[in-house]
């Protein structure tokens, strides 16, 4: 039996009275986690719900195909984020953020940076304390810097430019360029950042937690960074998100 914090990010019914969840936790990844009479039991039903961070105990067991599957034995809450779950536009944008980590369905590796992103960007969701808008563009972008997509954002390319009044952003490279070195501005992959947004960009991909979301924009540059986190993930997560659409509509 193993015994570990995560968040439930699904929930799906199997069969008449049983459910399984996928949880992301620090140790193992996303994992999906099978709960017997999950539907109808009262007894880990608040651990067991999305958007809950619980403390699992969870029996491992492996299929005829070496496979490791997960079956619940107990489950208490150390947070459910409910207020999430009175606003439906906040219920949108946690549900978003649970497509992008099934989405990437990290495996067996250590996620301890990616739940931190997550119980942070839910937090402060749930407190109301920071625009949604805002814990939206910091939680995409962020996400794909710690799967291994954080772009090289120093200075250009080309001549080591640290900074120049428009920034030439390269999707398919994840390199900058300078607008004197720029060698195809108009390339369907070429994004162009000016300053505070460039400052901005990097802010976000590089600065620790405990400064991460201690920051406001305007309404324009909100407008912005929603437009340039938005292509940067759909470059690399190649998928029409429900959750996004309904979100922008409410």
């Amino acid at each position: 039996m193993k015994t570990f914090k995560g968040l439930v990010i699904r929930e799906a019914s199997r069969g008449e009275s049983s459910k399984s969840i996928t949880v992301l936790c620090a140790e193992y990844g996303v994992i999906d986690i099978f709960v017997r009479s999950g539907m109808k039991s009262l007894k880990s039903s608040s651990a067991t719900q999305v958007f809950s961070y619980s403390v699992f105990c969870a029996d491992e067991k492996k299929d005829s195909r070496g496979r490791v599957n997960y079956y619940l034995n107990s489950a208490e809450p150390v947070n459910i984020f409910y207020r999430i779950r009175l606003d439906v536009k906040k219920t949108a944008l946690a549900s978003y953020f649970a497509d992008l980590l099934c989405y990437s369905r990290i495996e067996n590796s250590d996620c301890s940076e990616v739940l931190k992103l997550t119980l942070n960007s839910l937090y402060f969701l749930d407190q109301g304390t920071r625009e949604p808008d805002l814990l939206k563009s910091v939680f995409e972008f962020r996400l794909l810097c710690e799967l291994g997509f954080r772009p090289y954002l120093v200075g250009c390319n080309h001549c080591y430019a640290y900074e120049s009044d428009i920034m030439h952003f390269n999707f398919k490279t994840g390199l900058l360029e300078c607008e004197k070195c720029c060698r195809n501005p108009d390339s369907i992959f070429d994004y162009r950042l000016d300053r505070t947004l460039l400052y901005i960009v990097r802010y976000i991909a590089l600065t620790d937690y405990s400064k991460l979301f201690n920051f406001k924009l305007s309404d324009a540059y909100l407008k912005k960074l929603a437009d340039f986190t938005e292509k940067f993930t759909g470059y690399y997560f190649t998928n029409d998100f429900e959750t996004l659409r309904f979100y922008k509509i409410i």
